[in-house]
């Protein structure tokens, strides 16, 4: 049951990261938003943009040991029956897909949440945990877009 569990993770994070653009919906000028967005959102925000440019790159090593916990790249493993560098080479990447973050990032305390929608309208709660002063995404939820 739990490798389940795990396996269906895994798809909804095939799909985020395969969408990965990190382009914002945004359209407050830069000057404002930076007004408005603390030090930790702006953290997580780069943690985005890192698994975006390593998705781009087909880096599934870099998405596996600097974006993913190690928890979460275990259980990646664990359902895949091989290594989470080789699974997410292989089903997660897309170069020209993007997808939107929402400017409402949450933090509190070590733990953070972000809300992305992808191209194809499919919302995702992506969380996160700041582990060694670096946000790291540990779990994504398929949240119902509208």
């Amino acid at each position: 049951m739990q490798s389940l569990i795990l396996w269906s993770r895994l798809t909804v994070v095939a799909v985020v990261v395969a969408l990965a653009g990190c382009g914002g919906a945004d359209p407050e000028p830069s000057a404002k938003k930076s007004a408005t967005v603390s030090g930790d959102q702006r953290s997580i925000l780069a943690t985005i943009d890192t698994l975006q440019t390593a998705s781009r790159k087909g880096d599934g090593a870099k998405v596996c040991d600097d974006v993913f916990t190690p928890e979460l790249a275990k259980s990646i493993e664990a359902a895949a029956k091989r290594s989470c560098a080789k699974e997410v080479r292989q089903r997660l990447f897309s170069p020209e897909a993007e997808i939107s973050v929402s400017r409402d990032i949450k933090v509190a305390g070590r733990r953070g949440t972000a809300v992305v929608r992808e191209q194809n309208g499919n919302v995702s709660e992506l969380s996160f945990v700041k582990q060694d002063a670096q946000w790291r995404i540990d779990r994504v939820t398929p949240k119902k877009s509208g």
